[in-house]
């Protein structure tokens, strides 16, 4: 007698539940760590465009800054309260806000729409911008010691949705990973 190869009903309904209970585990976890990568990946980002400014700025002997950019080629207000993109360049001797024509050194935006980026009120007060001086320091556009943070955060996640981008006056730049319920300015 031969006996015919396959799978029985009963068979193939127990592997579609058990297919669904691990997708159902899987997927919300692979959905928050593409999330934490995001936010970990746009962080590293900004402090290497930080830590560049700031490199400039004291092989070049001169104020560097790093600055607040909606269209990637000049300083700009923001308009919403969350930035578009940032640029860096040589700041002007005059210290007025802005950098100075033609010497952009670096720029970017942010990597994906759901991520949020806000400064606290020392930056957004200083035009929203930093200031590298030839010793490496973090100044106002006036030469006053700047300590702020620059917090990034996706609205969507529960754990880890933030990161705030602390800044100290002596140069000194730290990451803090934080869980908030919405993306307000630090």
């Amino acid at each position: 007698m031969r006996r015919n190869a396959g799978f029985t009903l009963i068979e193939l309904m127990i592997t579609v539940v058990v297919l669904g209970i691990v997708a159902t585990i899987a997927v919300p976890s692979f959905i928050s760590l593409v999330q934490s990568n995001q936010l970990t990946g746009q962080i590293n980002q900004l402090v290497g465009a930080l830590s560049a400014a700031r490199t400039e700025a004291i092989k070049m002997n001169q104020n560097v800054v790093f600055c607040h950019s909606s269209d990637g080629a000049t300083c700009s207000d923001i308009d919403d309260g969350a930035w578009q993109g940032w640029l860096i360049g040589l700041a002007p001797t005059d210290q007025s806000a802005g950098i100075v024509a033609g010497s952009m050194m670096a720029t970017g935006f942010l990597q994906t729409g759901q991520l949020i980026l806000r400064a606290n009120n020392n930056i957004a007060d200083a035009d929203s911008q930093v200031r590298f001086s030839p010793q490496g320091l973090v100044r106002t556009t006036n030469g006053r010691p700047l300590n702020g943070v620059l917090r990034v955060c996706i609205n969507n996640s529960n754990d880890n949705n933030t990161r705030d981008l602390i800044i100290r006056s002596g140069g000194h730049i730290a990451v803090d990973t934080l869980t908030l319920t919405s993306c307000t300015a630090p």
